[in-house]
């Protein structure tokens, strides 16, 4: 799920940051839905955060676990299965997220053998690696940042006349077009939120 490469420590520690922030923004949920369940999330929490607090990082994961017990796991369960209800997302599986990395990944290749000029070339290949980033860190930090970085590429067009021609006249910047909505279409389903892919042709007219 994390897709971590071992031999890369910024990726591991930038991703357990973001794990570790989950009970945090967990609670933060609840807070805001179910606040009567916070006080009864504290156990979770507490035992979650112990487990971090004295895991050795050079240790084994079965140590990290062995802090969790089973009333933490029922827990948790029920607390995602209350969030469910109320926000009704589903999880985008890895099979649609590795075909629109693929899609993206060729995208950067078809740029770079372009003729595009070369300060476009650096923005495209910059924000797209970025996406690629996001988008491969969704089982961690979700749908949102992706759809973030979607939104500021699409929002671009207001301060770049050559980027808002290049989505409008050229055909690697209608495919970038037709990549972002279907990403974005795919991920606002899981979010049950307005059809961004809509409102990204507003930009562009």
């Amino acid at each position: 799920m994390f897709a971590i490469d071992p031999s890369n420590a910024d990726e591991f520690f930038s991703k357990l940051g973001k794990v570790m922030a989950l009970p945090r923004e967990t609670i933060t949920i609840l807070n805001t839905n179910f606040p009567r369940q916070v006080k009864a999330a504290n156990h979770w929490r507490a035992q979650i955060d112990a487990a971090f607090n004295n895991q050795n990082l050079g240790g084994q994961l079965s140590t990290l676990i062995s802090h969790i017990d089973h009333n933490t796991v029922n827990q948790l369960s029920l607390t995602a299965d209350l969030i469910e209800s109320r926000i009704s997302s589903k999880i985008v599986s890895d099979q649609e997220l590795n075909a629109i990395l693929a899609d993206f990944g060729e995208l950067i290749k078809a740029i770079d053998e372009s003729d595009l000029s070369s300060s476009l070339k650096n923005y495209l290949t910059r924000e797209l690696t970025d996406l690629q980033f996001h988008i491969k860190d969704y089982g961690v930090s979700g749908a949102l940042p992706i759809l973030k970085q979607a939104e500021s590429m699409m929002g671009h067009v207001l301060v770049d006349p050559e980027y808002k021609s290049f989505l409008t006249n050229h055909d690697l910047g209608k495919r970038l077009l037709e990549n972002l909505n279907a990403a974005a279409a795919l991920l606002t389903i899981a979010l049950q939120l307005p059809q961004l892919g809509t409102i990204f042709s507003v930009f562009i007219k």
